[in-house]
Formats: structure tokens, C-alpha cells, sequence
């Protein structure tokens, strides 16, 4: 039940983790021969995160035909990678010895670290959500990150209006309020499919900490929603990477 993998850069691997911490501590890590994969709900049920790099991504991929269930502390593995400079690859592995992960960090000279594989708890994932979206929006990642950026200065929350001509952000605070509009052609824009009006407001600090962390692995994030439904944000990963995001839509009561 061995496995090794080794990408060329550990600061993308930490970007990486970096995403998928910002909603779980610890994780599930499938590896199989298709490639890295977690799939995980954040605590409050509200928000879930999709993830795979295939073995192309590797420069070194090695896993058992029957695949590995890896739980790790994802907190303790970033401190670890906190430490890897530029240039440096990452090597992981299982010691079967003692059953811990071991991690080699290489570049003028070798950091090795192992750390525990915490017991596996089984809990039930949805898969990927099939829902019909209405809106489907292509945003340059920096830009869609600015702009939750500067909602989440004056609100908890950020209604997203989207017709066919045009993209509106309204935030409303106690103190102020922010409108951003983005119209269909403007180049923060990459593309833009409207089926019908549609409009849902999200959490205004969980979307800021899966954007920032997305946009540092992709330049192009894909946000989809339709009226009081689940946003979906997909970020385009090189290779055959997959980070998807879906966070449930604040609903006011009647």
C-alpha cells in the first residue's frame, strides 16, 4: 500500500494545501493511479471543497492499483512546507516501517520530515453538485479577488446580480455599502453566459479565503450560481488539475 510522488516545485503543492485549508484542518487524500484527489465538507456543512492533480502533474508518480486513503493534519504538513525555499521539489511517501508520511524537500541540500497518518474517519461526501445554473461567469482570478476583496471591507455578505449585460456585486454594511459592476465586456471578463436573470447573496469571508487562495494556482476562476442556489467556483489548473468550490447561498427568511 506504498505510494511516492514528486513534483518539481513544493511552493505549488503548498498553494495547493493552502486552498484547501481554508476550509478543513484535516483531510482524506485519495491516490490512486488516476492522480491526488480530496474531496471535503468545511464543519458547518456549508461549503465543500474538489480536488485532483492527475499523475501528469508529477514528475515522479508511483500509487497501487486499489488507490490509498491518506488523513493527514493539513495544518502540520504546511508548517513543514512554510520551510521550502524556490526551486525546491517535494518528494511523499509512506514509511511502511512505522506507517508515518515522509516528506523530502530537495534542493541545494535535503530536508527530510515525517509526520503521522491520523486514522482514517469515514464521512459521507457529496459529489459534484448537478445543479442547473443560470449564470456562468469566467472572471481573471485577480480581478473577481479584488472585488470580493473590497465587498468583504464593508460586509458580511455580497448579492450577486447577474443579467445579460452585466454583473452587479452590492454589498450593505452597517456603516457602508460598495456596488461593483462588472459588464459582460469588460476585461476582467474572460467569458460570459447568462440563461436567465439570476441572484444569490454569499459570505463575503468564506468567498475571500477561497479566492485568494485559488487565485495563487490559477489565473482564471469560473463562477457559477443561480438564483439561491449554490455558487460553484472552478479555478483552471494546468495539467490535470481540478480546484472547485461550492458554498451555499445565504437564504432570508420570509
Amino acid at each position: 500500500m506504498s505510494f511516492r510522488l514528486k513534483v518539481a516545485s513544493a511552493r505549488e503543492f503548498k498553494n495547493a494545501l493552502n486552498a484547501i485549508a481554508t476550509l478543513v484542518d484535516e483531510g482524506v487524500f485519495v491516490i490512486d493511479p488516476e492522480g491526488l484527489k480530496l474531496r471535503a465538507m468545511d464543519p458547518s456543512k456549508t461549503a465543500m471543497v474538489d480536488f485532483m492533480w492527475g499523475r501528469s502533474v508529477f514528475d515522479e508518480y508511483e500509487a497501487p492499483e486499489e488507490g490509498v486513503k491518506l488523513c493527514v493534519n493539513i495544518d502540520e504538513l504546511l508548517k513543514l512546507l512554510r520551510k521550502a525555499a524556490k526551486g525546491e521539489s517535494l518528494e511523499l511517501g509512506l514509511d511502511e516501517a512505522t506507517g508515518r508520511v515522509k516528506m523530502a524537500l530537495r534542493g541545494r541540500y535535503v530536508k527530510r520530515f515525517t509526520i503521522p497518518r491520523l486514522e482514517t474517519v469515514w464521512e459521507e461526501v457529496p459529489g459534484e453538485l448537478k445543479i442547473p445554473f443560470n449564470a456562468k461567469i469566467a472572471f481573471v482570478s485577480d480581478e473577481f479577488k479584488r472585488a470580493i476583496t473590497d465587498a468583504a471591507l464593508v460586509a458580511d455578505f455580497v448579492k450577486f446580480s447577474a443579467d445579460s449585460e452585466k454583473l452587479v456585486l452590492t454589498a450593505e454594511g452597517d456603516v457602508s455599502s460598495a456596488t461593483i459592476e462588472f459588464p459582460r465586456t469588460c476585461d476582467a471578463i474572460v467569458d460570459y453566459e447568462v440563461k436567465e436573470p439570476s441572484t444569490a447573496t454569499f459570505d463575503t469571508g468564506m468567498l475571500e479565503k477561497m479566492v485568494r487562495a485559488g487565485s495563487a494556482l490559477a489565473d482564471v476562476v469560473v463562477a457559477e450560481f443561480s438564483t439561491d442556489k449554490p455558487m460553484k467556483l472552478a479555478f483552471r489548473l494546468p495539467y490535470e488539475g481540478k480546484l472547485i468550490f461550492y458554498l451555499a447561498p445565504r437564504v432570508e427568511a420570509e
